[in-house]
């Protein structure tokens, strides 16, 4: 009886060492594993206030990134944890807020606005000209205003002024030297007029603030600015904007800050200024990463603008919507290389449309021909079409090369429609900016 118990337990180790050693569905399930193609998409995502969130500080107290700050040094973390399925070859254009650093209400004018009755007191009708400026009549209205001023004394005028139809917010300093007033300088339309808090609203506030006339961590702006404002400007519409100036102590120092506000019809609300911008990344060995790669498909806006700076045109014939150097038909959205259906097309003269197509297609064949056409496209019109549709093109982003594949359809005889793909590089900005060939795939899978 012990000999059989023996026998039957060794018989059961050896199963489950065998099970485990040689189950061929191992060997199976790695081949599979390995076989599988990794999931991947081509997606859009626009970030949402938990996704800034996550990294604190200035990115979560505005819900956006600045300059020193790129949305690319972020946002593959935040793509990794939203999308786990996603694997190698996927793509995402990215929508955020980026922070501009220097908005442009930080170049607020702050000083006294010209009234209707200062105007007319220096016989002006409620505007400045080149030929009547302001520098020549303030003087005089600063004397009369500013009767008990001191030497040194500084004076900030905002006031309006016109030239060639159109009028504009220009701010002047003023000083008081030797018992006159002179121009100091001059910040020419002012983008927004603001006000700055003076000493009596510090002591409105009461407390802390008033006896330091200033905001600090403890009293923070965003609590009391509101309130002040809607005391202020008890009668302002919804979404009227209001940019203020006030002093604020971080803990060592006093700074003088500037917010903008605008009103909601119940609220006066601090706003950031941000604008909406668009990134894509995509997903290669070492995860998410940033790719300012531009790909794109020419649509019938970009086939027209080409048949517009077309250096041939229609000639003779009536096609608004195509034209003979480049052969670009916005109606059907190709390129029109067929030679003998019409790129060889002649005029009444017995001349062809495209006088120098026709005598390569004369001198050479028509195989030259074919590619003096497609020349044409992917060395001329395409590069010319990238500088119209990115006049800020820029030849690295974040220190990465910057590539343009731009894809097109052509129509060749015989019915014969074909889908290349032309691959550029940015090699210069400005204006415009330089693209330069270095890839041609004639037929894309």
């Amino acid at each position: 009886m012990k000999n059989k118990k023996s026998f039957i337990f060794s018989v059961i180790i050896a199963a489950l060492l065998l099970s485990v050693a040689c189950d061929p569905n191992v060997d199976l399930y790695e081949k599979m594993d390995a076989a599988r193609e990794p999931y991947r998409e081509s997606i859009e995502y626009t970030l949402e206030d938990a996704d800034y969130s996550r990294f604190g500080g200035f990115i979560a107290e505005y819900k956006a990134f600045n300059d020193t700050m790129p949305a690319m040094d972020y946002v593959p973390e935040i793509l990794a944890s939203r999308f786990v399925t996603l694997n190698l070859g996927s793509s995402a254009m990215v929508t955020f807020n980026h922070f501009l650093l220097h908005p442009d209400w930080w170049d607020a004018g702050f000083g006294y606005v010209l009234t209707e009755e200062d105007y007319s007191f220096m016989g002006v009708g409620n505007t400045f000209t080149p030929n009547n400026p302001a520098s020549e009549n303030i003087p005089d209205w600063l004397d009369r205003t500013y009767g008990e001023a001191e030497e040194g004394d500084q004076v900030v005028i905002i006031y309006n002024f016109t030239e060639a139809g159109e009028t504009f917010q220009n701010e002047d300093t003023y000083q008081f030297e030797d018992e006159t007033w002179l121009h100091i300088e001059t910040r020419e339309n002012i983008p927004y007029i603001g006000y700055e808090l003076v000493s009596e609203d510090y002591e409105n506030f009461g407390g802390s603030i008033a006896q330091h006339g200033s905001f600090n961590e403890n009293n923070p702006p965003k609590n009391h600015l509101p309130v002040f404002l809607k005391n202020k400007f008890p009668f302002a519409p919804i979404n009227a904007e209001q940019v203020l100036r006030y002093r604020y102590f971080d803990g060592s120092m006093t700074q003088t800050l500037t917010d903008k506000y605008v009103f909601d019809g119940v609220i006066w609300e601090s706003v950031p200024y941000f604008e909406e911008r668009s990134e894509q990344y995509i997903f290669g060995e070492e995860g998410w990463a940033f790719d300012p790669t531009v790909i794109f498909d020419l649509d019938r806006a970009d086939y027209m603008y080409l048949v517009e700076i077309d250096p041939v045109g229609q000639q003779e014939f009536q096609y608004d919507d195509f034209a003979y150097y480049y052969g670009a038909s916005a109606f059907y959205n190709n390129f029109d290389i067929r030679i003998i259906g019409r790129r060889l097309d002649k005029l009444e003269s017995g001349e062809y449309a495209d006088a120098a197509l026709g005598e390569i297609y004369e001198n050479e064949g028509p195989e030259a021909a074919m590619d003096e056409m497609i020349r044409r496209i992917i060395e001329e019109g395409l590069i010319y079409l990238l500088q119209h549709k990115f006049p800020d093109a820029q030849p690295q982003i974040g220190g990465i090369d910057v590539h343009f594949f731009v894809g097109f359809e052509t129509f060749a005889d015989n019915w014969v429609r074909r889908y290349p793909q032309a691959e550029y590089i940015c090699t210069e900005s400005g204006n415009p900016p330089q693209f330069e060939l270095v890839n041609f795939i004639e037929t894309r899978e």
